[in-house]
C-alpha cells in the first residue's frame, strides 16, 4: 500500500513539474522620449554678517523682504517664491590660530520654483543684481510634464516589446500566446544593476565650471519594461 502511494505522489510531482516547465519568450523593450524641461528653479542664497545678534536678524529680515518685494513688482507670483532654512549662528573666524567670534551671520535660502521663460529670467537677474547676490539655477521637468512623458514612454516600451516578441516568434515559426508575465522597475535582463527609469541632460560637458547655463537642456526620459509570453 505504501509502494502505490508513493508511486501515485511521484506521478502527480512529475506531471505538475513538466506542467509549469512551459515554453516561454522573454523580451525587454525600451523607449526612450526627450523634451526640453518646462520648470526653472532660481536658488539664492542671502547672508548677512553683524557685529549684533538683533542687527543681523533685523537686517535679514529686511533684505528678505526688500527681495521678496521686489521680485512680486516684476510680476512673479508669490506662491513661487519660498523660503527655507532660516539661521543665526555665532561668525567664528581664525586669527593667530585661534579661533574667534566676530559678530553673528545669518542665512536664509530663497527658492523661486516656476514655469521656464526667457522673460522670467532676464526679470531674476535684475533683482538678484540690484541686491549683489548669488544665485544658481537648476532646469527641470514639470509634474504633469514628467507624467505625460512617462505614459508615452510606457506604452511605446510595451510596444517595442510587442514587436521584438512578433518577429523572433516568426523566425522561429512558433505562435505567442498569452502573455504570462510583465515586469517594470529593475532592469532585470542587464548585466549591471541600472533602474529602469532615468532622466538623463544632454548638456554639453566643455561647458566651463565658471560658466552658468541660462538655458534648458532637451531631456531624455528612458524606460524599459520585460514581458514574457507562451509559446504554442
Amino acid at each position: 500500500m505504501k509502494k502505490i502511494t508513493y508511486l501515485l505522489f511521484l506521478l502527480v510531482t512529475v506531471s505538475l513539474v513538466a506542467q509549469n516547465n512551459q515554453a516561454s519568450l522573454q523580451v525587454a523593450g525600451k523607449a526612450i522620449v526627450k523634451e526640453i524641461p518646462r520648470e526653472i528653479v532660481f536658488r539664492i542664497p542671502l547672508k548677512i554678517v553683524d557685529s549684533s545678534y538683533i542687527g543681523c536678524n533685523d537686517r535679514m529680515v529686511y533684505t528678505l523682504n526688500e527681495l521678496q518685494k521686489d521680485l512680486k513688482k516684476k510680476g512673479i507670483a508669490e506662491e513661487s517664491i519660498q523660503t527655507g532654512n532660516y539661521s543665526i549662528t555665532e561668525n567664528m573666524v581664525f586669527e593667530g590660530g585661534k579661533r574667534v567670534q566676530q559678530g553673528f551671520q545669518g542665512s536664509v535660502n530663497v527658492l523661486l520654483s516656476a514655469t521656464y521663460s526667457p522673460q522670467l529670467i532676464q526679470k531674476v537677474l535684475e533683482s538678484v543684481s540690484s541686491f549683489k547676490l548669488n544665485y544658481t539655477i537648476n532646469f527641470s521637468m514639470s509634474e504633469e510634464q514628467k507624467q505625460r512623458l512617462t505614459e508615452i514612454a510606457m506604452v511605446s516600451a510595451v510596444e517595442d516589446a510587442k514587436q521584438k516578441a512578433m518577429i523572433l516568434a516568426k523566425a522561429a515559426n512558433v505562435q505567442l500566446g498569452s502573455i504570462l508575465k510583465i515586469s517594470y522597475g529593475i532592469d532585470q535582463y542587464r548585466t549591471e544593476p541600472m533602474l529602469s527609469e532615468r532622466i538623463m541632460s544632454s548638456q554639453a560637458d566643455e561647458m566651463g565650471q565658471n560658466e552658468l547655463n541660462l538655458s534648458p537642456s532637451m531631456t531624455s526620459l528612458f524606460k524599459s519594461v520585460l514581458i514574457v509570453w507562451e509559446i504554442q
